[in-house]
């Protein structure tokens, strides 16, 4: 069967048609539901006990091609994993997995007496239920704690106790030079927390979903979401202390069928992509996860006899979930460029990235991820923030036309299978491509206007524009052609703006000159940039000039 990767980019394949098909059919109905549950191993849970089944379990990609049913049993195979009972009365059990494409097919079938489910959300540990554990298989690395400036990042290797080293010679470099007693206070609080914190953070990279046919409960990522938010992080307009991206999706649905004759029952759980936890590669091959079925407790207890996949089963902890192969792999593909999973701090320091799938991947492609870093900000020499952060990375690309595009935000050229980075960092902003007759293609980022990351220095909080315009020829090299732009003094009146020609030959950058004395406009220039074979060279130069109405730039005449 073609897998997802052979289809052609940009073309529409029978496989990707099927999975859009497959979806529709295997998720009619979508249940949501909120909730906080325990997040530790619950009263009377034996979490050391070994369980069942272990080792590697190959999971095959199969799209279900009875499309008359809303879901597949694939029982007519040997079972993935076996449940083994804990407890007077737990259930014997088995467990098939199918990745259909576009999520994670479970399908369960157990023995005992007829379930009883819960009819309130409330009560689902108090009944019948199954619960499903999902994590990536890569452990999230955490930096050491610390913060950051302009002048770089601080971190303490040792936690709170480098407080004190920090305050003795760090604290009185900077330029508030804090006394050390009352910074190595201040740093230790702050440090504290973040231990406090950290956790909290790490949970999001986990799923447990407590299931019913009614009801589907996200019990171990959420309330640490809303821990953090409650808790930890900044309600300041567009902080990055809310880790947006590691929000837990609660759409999933349990679909629940009866044994024979009335005995037992069978369960099906599907687990779209986009319920996933992060994720670590575009390549997704290895998940741990872990499936566990529960009884009723007896009265007087707080957790009832359970069955699980994994023989070395500890509550919480990935490692000793069942660790799983996706055969072939699943492809995610992060722009049509298929760049790195991989995004820039504030310095420009690389770092690997993870991502939730989000796309569908019938017809589109990923374009948001996130770095765990320290943030920094302008003059922060005392330690302010959490630590670290979920930094969004966003991808973005321009299709040229046919299989050809130019992709973001390091820059990078597709044309059909041939694929090219280049050492150039580009901006969503006014990202456009132009292909000349002789057929060199242009590529053009702005005009733009941004501020800079740290806003410290001269002018720090002095908005920036950019405006660059590069060409790849016959040989795929690429040179930059014109780079425009700068700071821009705006509190002392000035402006900047730019126009550009439909066929690009000219480009004309406009300036304004700061206020008189009397706080009157400044006057307008313009300088006209004319394309050469090499270069845009200087061509015209106005004293006088009208900019460009409407302005290019908005944000730089807001008193227009």
């Amino acid at each position: 069967m073609i897998g997802l990767q052979a289809c052609t980019l940009g073309a529409f394949c029978s496989q990707r048609m099927r999975h859009l098909i497959v979806l529709a059919l295997l998720v009619p109905v979508l249940a949501t539901a909120q909730g906080n549950q325990p997040a530790s191993a619950r009263p009377g849970e034996d979490s050391n006990t070994p369980a069942a089944s272990s080792g590697t379990i190959k999971v095959h990609q199969v799209v279900p091609t009875n499309l008359g049913m809303p879901f597949s049993p694939y029982t007519d195979r040997p079972a993935d994993l076996s449940l083994v009972p804990h407890g007077d009365g737990a259930r014997h059990g088995q467990i098939w997995l199918q990745n259909t494409g576009i999520g994670l097919l479970v399908i369960g079938k157990v023995d005992g007496e007829r379930p009883d489910f819960p009819r309130n959300k409330n009560l689902i540990l108090e009944k019948d239920h199954v619960e499903v554990w999902l994590a990536d298989a890569k452990d999230a690395e955490l930096p050491p704690i610390g913060w950051g400036n302009q002048f770089g990042e601080v971190t303490l290797d040792g936690g709170p106790g480098s407080c004190g080293e920090w305050a003795r010679k760090g604290a009185a470099d900077t330029p508030a030079a804090p006394s050390p007693a009352g910074a190595e206070k201040r740093c230790r609080v702050w440090a504290e927390t973040q231990v406090q914190y950290r956790p909290y953070l790490q949970r999001l990279f986990v799923r447990q979903w407590l299931m019913t046919p009614d009801y589907a409960v996200e019990a171990f990522a959420t309330p640490a979401y809303d821990k953090i938010i409650q808790r930890f992080a900044s309600d300041r307009p567009e902080n990055e202390e809310i880790p947006v991206a590691l929000k837990p999706e609660q759409n999933l649905q349990m679909w629940y069928g009866p044994g024979k004759d009335r005995k037992g029952y069978s369960f099906e759980v599907f687990i779209p992509f986009t319920a996933f936890p992060p994720v670590s590669s575009a390549q997704l091959t290895n998940l741990r996860f872990m499936v566990d079925v529960f009884n009723p407790p007896p009265e007087g207890k707080k957790v009832g006899a359970f069955s699980s996949s994994s023989a070395t089963r500890v509550f919480a902890k990935p490692d000793t979930f069942n660790n799983l192969v996706l055969d072939p792999p699943q492809l995610f593909h992060l722009t049509p460029c298929d760049v790195p999973l991989a995004g820039k701090d504030k310095y420009g320091d690389m770092h690997s990235a993870w991502f939730v799938p989000k796309a569908n991947q019938a017809f589109e492609f990923e374009s948001d991820a996130f770095i765990l870093v320290n943030d920094g900000a302008g003059y922060q020499y005392e330690p302010d923030a959490l630590s670290p952060v979920a930094r969004p990375v966003h991808y973005f690309w321009h299709s040229i036309g046919g299989n050809e595009f130019i992709c973001g935000p390091n820059l990078s050229y597709r044309r059909g299978d041939k694929l090219l980075a280049y050492d150039v960092e580009v901006d969503q902003d006014g990202f456009d491509a132009r292909r000349l007759p002789g057929g060199d293609l242009l590529i053009k980022v702005g005009p733009r206007s941004y501020n800079s990351e740290f806003g410290s220095g001269q002018c720090g909080a002095c908005p920036r524009t950019d405006l660059r315009i590069f060409r790849i020829g016959a040989d795929l090299q690429i040179k930059e052609m014109l780079h425009l732009g700068g700071i821009v003094d705006n509190g002392s009146g000035a402006s900047q703006d730019f126009s550009v020609s439909r066929d690009w030959s000219q480009v004309i950058e406009y300036d304004q000159s700061s206020m008189d004395e009397q706080g009157n406009p400044g006057p307008w220039s313009s300088t006209t940039w004319c394309r050469g074979e090499v270069a845009y060279h200087k061509c015209d130069h106005q004293e006088a000039a009208e900019p460009p109405d409407p302005p290019v730039l908005k944000e730089l005449r807001s008193g227009d």
